[in-house]
C-alpha cells in the first residue's frame, strides 16, 4: 500500500521509526490546509511559511519522542500555538518601538520647554492629517482610543497584518512631525 494511502496513525509510528519517507508523507497531506489556517491568522506569505516550516521542522526533529495521538489536532493546535507565539513577538516588537518613539521625542524636548498637552495633541492632529484616511483612522483607533488591533482588523474587515503596517506608517510620520514640531518650539 502507497504511504499517501496510510492512515495518520500508521503514518507516525513510521515517522518514529526514523521514516523520512513518512514524514514527506505528512507534510505533503498537511502543508497546504496549514498555510490556509495560518495565512487566515497572519495576513503574511512570509510570516506564514516560515510559522508551517517551523512547525514541520519541529515535528521532525522532535518525531522519536513526541507522543501524538492525534495527528491533525496536533499539526493546527502547534500552529495556531507558533502563529500566537508571532503576535505576541510583533506586539512587543512595535510597543518597544513605539517606547523609542516617545524616549526620542522626550530627549528631544529640552527640560526648559515645556510643551502643553493641547499642543501636542493639536501637532499630533496636523501629522495625521497628511495620513490617507484609513491609516488615520487606524492610529486614532489604537493610540488614542485605546483599542486592540485585532478589534480594529476586525472592523474594519483587514488583517492585523495590515493594521500593524498602518501603525507603523503613520508611527513614522507622527515621529517625524512631533519632532519636528518640538524642535520648532
Amino acid at each position: 500500500m502507497p504511504l499517501t494511502e496510510l492512515p495518520d496513525k500508521t503514518l507516525l509510528i513510521l515517522l518514529k521509526d526514523d521514516g523520512a519517507d513518512a514524514f514527506e508523507t505528512i507534510y505533503r497531506r498537511y502543508w497546504r490546509q496549514l498555510f490556509v489556517y495560518v495565512y487566515q491568522q497572519t495576513g503574511s506569505n512570509e510570516e506564514t511559511k516560515e510559522i508551517v516550516q517551523e512547525l514541520m521542522l519541529s515535528l521532525w526533529q522532535n518525531r522519536t519522542t513526541s507522543e501524538i495521538n492525534n495527528l491533525k489536532a496536533y499539526l493546527f493546535i502547534a500552529a495556531r500555538n507558533l502563529a500566537n507565539k508571532y503576535f505576541r513577538k510583533e506586539i512587543n516588537l512595535r510597543k518597544y518601538r513605539e517606547y523609542r518613539l516617545m524616549q526620542e521625542i522626550y530627549e528631544s524636548a529640552g527640560d526648559d520647554e515645556i510643551v502643553s498637552e493641547k499642543q501636542l495633541s493639536d501637532a499630533i492632529e496636523k501629522a495625521l492629517q497628511r495620513l490617507p484616511e484609513k491609516t488615520a483612522l487606524i492610529f486614532r483607533l489604537n493610540k488614542l482610543g485605546d483599542v486592540p488591533v485585532k478589534n480594529i482588523a476586525d472592523q474594519m474587515g483587514l488583517s492585523n497584518r495590515a493594521v500593524e503596517y498602518h501603525l507603523t506608517k503613520s508611527m513614522r510620520v507622527v515621529k517625524r512631525d512631533l519632532l519636528k514640531f518640538l524642535s520648532e518650539n
